[in-house]
């Protein structure tokens, strides 16, 4: 997935976004969780080898990588039940591990994860990624920003989706915008207040790219709480 009717991220102003490139192309996206673990989609590791991919972290344009961090996967757990269809994917998804730490900065910092069961109807969500500017579009070299009205479970249960929704995604939608391919695994923040951000989704499928029949899926982060701290122990995080 990539952002499609989006605008240009203030540089470093969210500074847990990373880029997964694999052979030196967008792949996917992901949050950093903690200074040692990405949260990303399922989808973005399953059928692709890790070990031909990178990790970028503290990178807001793909044209200049003084200041970024690079990192190798050296290993991914995705969730036990994650299952793909040819529409969706379930429980999508997955913790990266980077092979070595990185220091918290004014660039890189930690995304705050939500509380368990916490729900964001209603609220507005911000998507962020490197991804595609359309369907048939390339990748975007800077990263980008869309807005994005998160739908009530009930709306999500009721869209022109419904028969593909489980209760463990969630949807948002606002009309021309959307993430598309290479978004994928990237996070849906929500803002609290005081510069507090938290990840109240992951990017995982859709039906084009800011299709106006359809909203776009994420994963439900806060459905998810308990198996992220099984996978994480040890390592530094937002709080």
């Amino acid at each position: 997935m990539r952002i499609v009717g989006g605008r240009r991220a203030e540089p470093h102003s969210f500074p847990w976004t990373i880029s997964i490139i694999k052979e030196g192309r967008q792949h996917c996206g992901g949050a950093l969780i903690t200074d040692t673990h990405i949260l990303s989609a399922g989808h973005c590791f399953k059928w692709d080898d890790k070990d031909l991919m990178r990790a970028l972290i503290g990178l807001d344009s793909m044209d200049d990588l003084s200041n970024v961090e690079e990192r190798a996967i050296s290993k991914v757990i995705i969730h036990e039940n994650f299952k793909s269809t040819a529409v969706r994917d379930e429980n999508d998804i997955a913790i990266a591990t980077i092979n070595r730490p990185v220091a918290f900065s004014k660039t890189i910092r930690p995304i705050c994860l939500p509380e368990r069961e916490q729900n964001f109807g209603g609220r507005v969500g911000t998507v962020v990624g490197w991804g595609r500017l359309g369907v048939d579009a390339s990748s975007s070299s800077v990263l980008m920003k869309a807005s994005l009205r998160i739908l009530s479970d009930e709306e999500c249960m009721n869209s022109k989706l419904s028969i593909h929704i489980e209760p463990t995604m969630m949807c948002a939608f606002s009309k021309g915008k959307d993430g598309c391919q290479g978004d994928s695994g990237g996070p849906l923040l929500v803002f609290e207040g005081v510069g507090r951000y938290v990840q109240a989704g992951i990017v995982s499928w859709g039906i084009g790219c800011a299709d106006p029949r359809y909203p776009g899926v994420y994963t439900k982060v806060s459905l998810y709480i308990d198996w992220i701290k099984k996978q994480t122990t040890g390592g530094k995080t937002c709080d």
